[in-house]
C-alpha cells in the first residue's frame, strides 16, 4: 500500500465484502425453507427426486438470486407434465405436479415477510436503507434436469 488512500479503499472493498456476505448468508437460509416447502409438494415413490432438491444464493451485480435446483433427470417432467409415447406416437400426456410453484407459493405465504424484514434489518443495520412495501420481490431461480432455468 502506498498512501492512506489505499488502505482506505482496501477497508472499503472488505466491508462490502462483508456486508454481502451478511445478505447472502440471510438469502442462503431463505432458500433453504424454500426448499422445505418445496419437498414437502415433490411425490415420492422412491425418495430420489426429494432428497435432491438443493438451495444456493448467489450475487448477480446489484442483486441477490436464490436458486432452487434439482438434478434428477425426470425432474423437470414431474413437475411440467409430460407426452406418453408409445410405439413412436403420442397416446396421452401425464399433468404437471406443480411441486416448484406450489412450494415456492406456500413459502411466499408462510415466510417471505418475516424474512424481508429480516433482510431490511440486516441491511439497516449495515446502514443501507430499505424501502420494502408491496413491491418487494424475490428473485427465485429453479433449475430443474440439466437444461431448464426459469426466473420465478
Amino acid at each position: 500500500m502506498r498512501s492512506l488512500e489505499d488502505l482506505e479503499r482496501a477497508f472499503e472493498r472488505g466491508l462490502n465484502a462483508w456486508e454481502s456476505g451478511k445478505v447472502l448468508t440471510v438469502a442462503g437460509r431463505m432458500g433453504q425453507k424454500c426448499v422445505r416447502e418445496v419437498k414437502r409438494k415433490t411425490p415420492v415413490i422412491t425418495g430420489n427426486l426429494r432428497r435432491r432438491w438443493r438451495s444456493s444464493a448467489e450475487k448477480r451485480g446489484n442483486d441477490v438470486v436464490i436458486i432452487l435446483e434439482n438434478d434428477a433427470d425426470y425432474a423437470e417432467a414431474v413437475n411440467n407434465g409430460h407426452r406418453i409415447v408409445s410405439h413412436g406416437k403420442t397416446v396421452g400426456k401425464t399433468d404437471g405436479r406443480h411441486m416448484v410453484e406450489q412450494g415456492v407459493a406456500a413459502y411466499k405465504d408462510t415466510y417471505m415477510a418475516d424474512d424481508l424484514q429480516e433482510m431490511a434489518d440486516v441491511l439497516n443495520f449495515l446502514g443501507v436503507k430499505v424501502n420494502h412495501g408491496a413491491g418487494a420481490n424475490l428473485g427465485l431461480v429453479e433449475r430443474l434436469g440439466a437444461d431448464q432455468a426459469s426466473l420465478l
